[in-house]
C-alpha cells in the first residue's frame, strides 16, 4: 500500500534517476539477491525512481526473480525502466549501464512528445 502512495504525494522534478538498492537481508526468502559486488552480499533488490533534487523515492519495486524454471528476461532494463517511468512526460531520465541500451533509447525517443 505505501509504494503505491509514494507517486500521489509527490510531484518529481524534470531530472529522475532510475537504480537498483539492495537491502540486506540473510533470511529465508525465495526472492534473495546474491550480488558479490555489493558489499552486503545477500539481500532483497529493489528498482527505485527517486527525484535527483530531493532524493525523493517517486516508486518503487521489489525484484522477486525470474520465475522458476523460466529462462532469464531479454532486456529487463529497459522494462524496468520503462516500468518505473511510466506516466512521466518530459523529464530526464538518468540510469546505469545496467539499464541502458540502443532499443531503450530507440522507445523513449518515440515515445516523447516532439519538442520544439
Amino acid at each position: 500500500m505505501w509504494t503505491h502512495r509514494l507517486p500521489m504525494l509527490f510531484s518529481p522534478d524534470s531530472d529522475i534517476c532510475v537504480d537498483e538498492q539492495l537491502v540486506p537481508f540473510r533470511g529465508r526468502c525465495s526472492f534473495k539477491q546474491y550480488m558479490p559486488k555489493k558489499v552486503a552480499k545477500y539481500g532483497i533488490k529493489i528498482w527505485a525512481n527517486c527525484d535527483v533534487k530531493s532524493s525523493y523515492a517517486w516508486r518503487l519495486q521489489v525484484y522477486t526473480g525470474k520465475a522458476a524454471g523460466n529462462p532469464s528476461e531479454v532486456n529487463l532494463g529497459m522494462r524496468v525502466v520503462l516500468e518505473m517511468t511510466e506516466g512521466l512526460q518530459g523529464h530526464i531520465i538518468t540510469c546505469d549501464n545496467l539499464f541502458t541500451s540502443y532499443a531503450l533509447a530507440q522507445e523513449k525517443t518515440v515515445n516523447s512528445p516532439a519538442q520544439a
